[in-house]
Order: C-alpha cells, then sequence, then structure tokens
C-alpha cells in the first residue's frame, strides 16, 4: 500500500508538473471509487478549472484548485497517479482527465480500494480526522506520550491508527518498530519516556529514508512517471519473515497485528 514516502514521491512529481494546468475533460470515471461525488458532477466540477498546488496530508493526495473545488486522492493499495502521453494505454483506469498541455492525469488501481472525492470549499472530510503528519507535523516526544497514555492496545495498531499520526502502515510501522527495538505487540501505553523518545525519532527517520528512496516497491507501486522506489532494498523486518536478523542473526518472526501481518525479531523488540 502507498503510504507517506510513496504518495510524498509522487506529490513532488505532480507539484512540478501540474500546478498552472487547467482540466480541459475528464475522460474516464469510474463510480466506484468516488466519495462525495457523482460521475456527472465530476466532470462538471473539474472541467475549467487550474490546478493551484499539490499537497499532502499523510496518504492522501489534495489538489486544491481555482473557484474553490479541491480534488482529494486516496491511493489505496494499488493505486498509481500518473501524468501519461494520451496514447499510452493502461488497463484498471478509474479516473482519467486531459490536461491543457496535451497530457493526461490517470489515476489506476488494480483492487479498486483507492478513492477520489470532488469537494467545494476545503478538500474531503476525511481529512479532519487525521493526527499531525508523521513526517513533517509540529509533534515530539511530548505529543506522543500523551497520546499513548493508559493504551493498553499493541504499539504496532497505535502506529497504523492514522488519528494518532497521519501516513504510517504496515511496511513502515514494522521497519520503525525494528529500529526503535520495540515489539509490535508490547502495550502501547507502558512504554518508558526513553522508548517514547526513540520510537519518535526512529519514526521521522524511517519516513524521511523512505522519501529520500523514493518510496517502496514490494508489488505494484511506482512514481507519476512510471518508476518504482527503492526503498525495499533497504527492509530490515517488512517481507523478510525467516530470514535472519540483521541484527542479532535469529530468525524473524511473523504475526497478525491489527489484522496486518507484522515481521520482528523477538530477540531485539521487546
Amino acid at each position: 500500500m502507498p503510504e507517506l514516502p510513496e504518495v510524498e514521491t509522487v506529490r513532488c512529481q505532480l507539484q512540478k508538473a501540474l500546478p498552472g494546468r487547467r482540466f480541459e475533460s475528464v475522460t474516464e470515471v469510474d463510480p466506484f471509487v468516488l466519495r462525495d461525488v457523482s460521475p456527472e458532477a465530476v466532470s462538471a466540477s473539474l472541467g475549467g478549472r487550474v490546478v493551484r498546488r499539490v499537497d499532502r496530508a499523510g496518504k492522501f493526495l489534495v489538489l486544491p484548485l481555482s473557484g474553490g473545488t479541491f480534488l482529494t486522492v486516496h491511493l489505496g493499495m494499488t493505486g498509481n497517479l500518473l501524468m501519461t502521453d494520451p496514447a499510452e494505454a493502461f488497463t484498471h483506469v478509474r479516473f482519467a482527465a486531459l490536461m491543457d498541455d496535451g497530457r493526461r492525469l490517470v489515476f489506476r488501481d488494480v483492487r479498486k480500494f483507492g478513492r477520489v472525492h470532488v469537494t467545494e470549499g476545503g478538500p474531503a472530510e476525511r481529512i479532519n480526522r487525521l493526527g499531525p503528519d508523521a513526517w513533517l507535523g509540529d509533534w515530539g516526544p511530548d505529543y506522543l506520550a500523551a497520546r499513548l497514555e493508559g493504551r493498553t492496545g499493541a504499539l504496532k495498531a497505535f502506529l497504523l491508527d492514522q488519528r494518532n499520526l497521519a501516513g504510517i502502515g504496515n511496511i513502515y510501522a514494522d521497519e520503525i518498530l525494528f529500529g526503535a527495538r520495540l515489539s509490535p505487540v508490547r502495550p502501547a501505553g507502558r512504554l518508558t519516556r526513553g522508548e517514547v523518545e526513540r520510537l519518535a525519532v526512529e519514526i521521522k527517520e524511517r519516513l524521511a529514508e523512505g522519501v529520500l528512496a523514493r518510496g517502496c516497491t514490494v508489488s505494484d507501486f511506482v512514481d507519476s512517471e512510471g518508476r518504482p522506489g527503492t526503498f525495499q532494498e533497504s527492509l530490515r523486518a517488512y517481507g523478510r519473515h525467516g530470514l535472519p536478523c540483521v541484527s542479532c542473526g535469529g530468525p524473524l518472526a511473523r504475526i497478525v497485528v491489527a489484522g496486518r501481518g507484522t515481521i520482528f525479531c523477538a530477540v531485539c523488540q521487546s
């Protein structure tokens, strides 16, 4: 699933390509991925609108347009948002629009978990329920300690909850907890102050590393130009079940936490 680093990679590329560009027409819309709006309203709302900039809120891309219209896109598990030549053909296209420079903005999504919102006056309401940005947000150990206090659920479940910090998903949660030497099943409210500080540092450093690597491609992710990321070459936990821990050499274990497959070292992470 595209997480914060993958979405930030796409945002940076689209920020170079889209501001000042006008939507000429919406050429394809799959009603299944729409929220807040009908296919007819999408075409009517976007036609002639100019992209002001490309923002990101956690795992969401937010495009403020002229006239107070907002296009909000969540890539879901397998979504790609691409800038392409009109002649280039794709399967599983859920949304496509022709821009005034002759290129197409294409949202393709094999599994159809992605979502497209078109709203007026502000981005999709879902954005309001997000916590601070896990990478660039104005938060630190004090915020983290306050959110963790009294929680009995698993630490990994806390990291996956977008109301606490926005942008962390399964891949980066495993990598963050491995780096912080914390068990994914540790009761979230039982961390010491030192462990909270260690976790806060690890969250920002691992996400920054993912952004620098242009995201992680373990299955479907490609950037807006169709290129894979490289963070998968640096994974120390995610996807390495049964392989030796890079720290102690023991085999990494796999369990399920919050419904997600979770890889960790039972020796190094406590």
